[in-house]
């Protein structure tokens, strides 16, 4: 990934999802992204901006419940949310492994510090912090 730092401050989804947007610019495929923060911090709005900066147009959710999506727009993104499942052995045999060496996908990852001993040392962090009802301030340092 190209050399990148922000500290910023967005005021809305809507600006949430263009910093998203402004990211995509900066990655390839391989990249493994992990997004830290509290519930609604806005780590998924941010993703929904990542892949509209790869031209994908159809809806964006969270893997809460799924795990795993697969989208699949200019580049393949790889959305993975470790919230719900605490059990290492169930990642692996999910084949979190195979995402993760893969150089056809970026694969971004939501509460990654849940399960940091199964991700690489080669990542990029992004923290969410709630400022206010709306305001959300995003990091990647």
């Amino acid at each position: 990934m190209k050399s990148l730092k922000f500290n910023k401050i967005v005021k809305s989804p809507e600006e949430c999802i263009n910093l998203g947007v402004e990211f995509s610019k900066f990655l390839s495929n391989g990249d493994i992204i992990i997004l830290e923060g509290e519930l609604g911090s806005g780590k998924t709005t941010f993703v929904k901006g990542v892949l509209k900066g790869f031209n994908y147009i159809p809806e964006v959710t969270s893997p809460t419940f799924t795990l795993i999506n697969e989208y699949h727009a200019d580049k393949k993104i790889i959305h993975v949310d470790f919230y719900r499942e605490n059990k290492t052995e169930r990642w692996k045999l999910i084949g979190l492994d195979d995402y993760l060496v893969s150089n056809e996908n970026i694969t971004i990852i939501e509460w990654g510090s849940l399960h940091s001993q199964l991700l690489p040392k080669n990542t990029i962090t992004i923290n969410f912090e709630h400022v206010d009802e709306q305001k959300r301030k995003i990091i990647l340092d």
